[in-house]
């Protein structure tokens, strides 16, 4: 069977492009939350200027009209992960992408939507299909880089990250691509995106809190990952940097609501049971959970009862991120053997026997890790990464 590993890695998050200025900040337990005065809510964006700003001076008008900001965030990702992972033009024909996107760029459709009923639908640019389909991060990734492996794009809410890393990993191990662009992106911090999670009181009215007793909600925010797979022995042949290897993937649906997980847990469960399996690792090897924690109330309740069920009395550690982000932070834990703390984690309301950590700390045991994303609709996957010492 082959082995999987990550070799590459690209980020662009709210602390600005770059894998490195998110980990630093990530250690440090600092946010990059911003208070949006016209949407009057807290919201992360990725900034414009600064020295981690999002720099597109170079991007032509035109080129910008023709694709949407989750597009721009998953090119400027692709780019890092590509140069991270040291691939040159002769590896492309064999690479392929699979870069996610959950939700269509909805202040496109409310402009096009105006114009024509405004009369004007004349004037509607011929753009506007492509920048609302949420596989074009991964027509326009391909196109940039001239890859003709594998294309496709995974949809499932805030589990896309996470399918896209699993599903591109299969694919290798299956022989359908000998590397893979995986990851994706998202950008719909705007009011239409904030009135719709607003009327569901997903948002918090303060700050996200994943676990602590006084979480209401999250931030929205935006970003993108992408990172590079390929096969083990096409990797230490190379000589590529290798941050974590991929032993084991998990998928589940819980079958019971669109948007509110059920109460035993039961997708969870599977998701991260199945991923074991997939693994070949017994529950107690695991020293540290990467948690969907998605800061609502029943939300972490239910993720909390579903993890003590598998981990009874074993787990290490959990904390907040999400999608690929979450898959590339903890594979750089894993590559450098410190752990992410949960920021703003003061007291607790989970019942269930689980150490949260609170700091950054060393990772002194062995450095097996599980990753969760859970979506709408009741989409569920786990992925577990382990150093390469370990095998």
């Amino acid at each position: 069977m082959k082995r999987i590993v990550i070799t590459g890695i690209g980020i662009v998050s709210p602390f600005g492009v770059g894998k490195r200025v998110l980990f630093d900040n990530l250690l440090a337990n600092n946010v990059a939350l911003q208070n949006d005065e016209k949407l009057r809510i807290i919201v992360g964006r990725v900034a414009d200027r600064g020295e981690y700003g999002l720099d597109l001076s170079s991007w032509t008008p035109r080129k910008l009209k023709q694709m949407s900001r989750g597009s721009v965030l998953a090119i400027v990702a692709a780019e890092e992960a590509v140069k991270d992972a040291g691939l040159k033009e002769c590896h492309m024909e064999e690479t392929g992408v699979n870069v996610g996107m959950g939700i269509a760029d909805l202040e496109v459709i409310y402009e096009v939507g105006k114009q024509i009923a405004e009369g004007k639908g004349h004037r509607v640019t011929p753009f506007f299909i492509p920048r609302i389909l949420t596989n074009m991060p991964a027509g326009h990734v391909s196109i940039k880089f001239g890859m003709r492996g594998p294309h496709l794009s995974s949809c499932t809410a805030c589990a896309t990250g996470l399918h896209s890393v699993g599903d591109s990993a299969t694919f290798i191990k299956m022989g359908r691509a000998k590397r893979m662009l995986a990851g994706a992106t998202e950008a719909c911090v705007n009011s239409i995106a904030i009135t719709g999670f607003s009327q569901m009181r997903a948002l918090t009215t303060t700050c996200s809190r994943p676990f602590d007793k006084e979480r209401d909600g999250f931030v929205l925010s935006e970003g993108a990952a992408i990172l590079v797979l390929e096969e083990m022995e096409e990797a230490l042949r190379r000589k590529a940097n290798i941050y974590a290897e991929i032993i084991g993937y998990g998928v589940a649906g819980d079958a019971y609501h669109l948007t509110t997980p059920s109460e035993d847990g039961i997708g969870a469960f599977l998701s991260m049971e199945r991923c074991l399996v997939d693994s070949c690792i017994n529950p107690e090897q695991v020293t540290y959970v990467n948690a969907h924690a998605t800061s609502t109330v029943l939300g972490d309740h239910f993720e909390s009862r579903a993890i003590a069920s598998l981990f009874p009395g074993h787990i290490g550690h959990t904390l907040a991120a999400a999608g690929a982000i979450e898959t590339a932070i903890t594979a750089m834990c894993v590559k450098e053997g410190k752990l992410v703390g949960n920021v703003r984690l003061e007291e607790s309301d989970i019942k269930e026997n689980l150490r949260f950590l609170k700091q950054s700390e060393r990772w002194n045991k062995k450095r097996i890790a599980l990753v969760n994303s859970f979506g709408f609709g009741g989409s569920h996957a786990t992925l577990c990464l382990s150093a390469i010492e370990n095998s």
